[in-house]
């Protein structure tokens, strides 16, 4: 039997995040009333994931410097740091997949002090007091602008167990690929209702004391439905 090694992949706002940054950064500095019916017809599959954020930023009124001092006091899970630090101590690669906006994820991690963490987002770019939002990651998804699914099919191995960890509407590609996931919120909500196999968090410490016993037990495996769309997947390419 092949051996399997976790390769995890982290959800940003929410999760790594207690709150959803690029939710505030948009109803603060955009229109809020606007933005809350852009979301609602993002989630209804009126509006793709790249034009929510589109026009979404169409309303954006800040500077760079203020949205930088806007973003660098939200707070991260404190814990986060201790299954980062067990992940580099035993080898394990851990990369942040986000729907939201490179500039505050630099600026958050920066702020409290964790560094060399791989991630894949969009972009924003200031421009005077507007943003400009690049979609380096657009892929064939209507549903997400840095789909999380497609990163994952784009990123693992046939001996990777991979491992998903996140709360929202923007995971549900992501887990429709992973092994092993870890919910809260409403991707707990949707795993339940999907049948999608799932451990329960609300903190990382609670993922750090279920991934430390499997991994020591040596006892990740393929979730045969996660191996099935991952090879439908790849013949559809």
């Amino acid at each position: 039997m092949t051996h399997l090694f976790p390769k995890v992949f982290v959800d940003f706002d929410g999760t790594i995040t207690k709150r959803d940054v690029g939710n505030a950064f948009f109803r603060k500095f955009g229109n809020e009333a606007e933005s809350l019916k852009l979301v609602g017809k993002w989630k209804s599959g009126e509006l793709s994931g790249s034009d929510l954020l589109l026009k979404e930023a169409e309303y954006v009124s800040v500077s760079e410097e203020d949205a930088l001092k806007f973003v660098e006091n939200f707070e991260v899970d404190s814990s986060f740091k201790y299954f980062l630090n067990f992940c580099n101590e035993n080898g394990i690669e851990l990369t942040v997949l986000s729907d939201g906006l490179d500039f505050y994820i630099k600026k958050i991690l920066a702020a409290n002090g964790i560094s060399g963490v791989s991630f894949y987002s969009n972009g924003a770019r200031f421009h005077s007091l507007h943003i400009e939002i690049e979609l380096p990651y657009e892929s064939d998804c209507t549903k997400c602008a840095n789909c999380k699914g497609h990163q994952i099919l784009m990123n693992n191995g046939s001996d990777d167990a991979i491992v998903y960890i996140g709360n929202g509407f923007s995971d549900r590609c992501a887990v429709q690929y992973a092994d092993v996931v870890f919910a809260k919120d409403e991707l707990l909500r949707y795993c339940e209702e999907n049948n999608i196999t799932y451990f329960p968090f609300v903190t990382f410490d609670d993922v750090l004391k279920k991934f430390r016993k499997v991994f020591e037990a040596g006892n990740f495996r393929k979730r045969h439905r996660a191996e099935l769309k991952r090879k439908e997947a790849y013949l559809t390419e």
